[in-house]
This record gives C-alpha cells, sequence and structure tokens, in this order.
C-alpha cells in the first residue's frame, strides 16, 4: 500500500523489537497442551489414533 501511494513506510522500533519476545510465551504456551498430551501417550496409540 504504501509503494502504490507513493507513501514513506514508517516502522515503530518498539514493536519491531517487542514482537519477538511477546510471541515467544504465546508460541510456547500455545505448543504446551499439545506436546504434554503426547508425552502422556504411547507412541502406538499416537499412530493409531484418528487425527
Amino acid at each position: 500500500m504504501a509503494v502504490t501511494k507513493e507513501w514513506t513506510p514508517v516502522l515503530d522500533l518498539t514493536l519491531a523489537f517487542g514482537a519477538p519476545p511477546a510471541g515467544a510465551p504465546v508460541g510456547l504456551i500455545a505448543g504446551l497442551y499439545p506436546s504434554l498430551r503426547a508425552a502422556r501417550m504411547e507412541p502406538v496409540d499416537a499412530l493409531r489414533a484418528p487425527s
């Protein structure tokens, strides 16, 4: 959009440096439940279960 309107793109450095530290905990929490659930399963049961 900035290119078509010939605007100068501006990036707030707070967002650029704040996004990875904010996104890392979200990703860790989102992956925690499936990983804990998989850790309690037998590998054969995990392969046999419908997806």
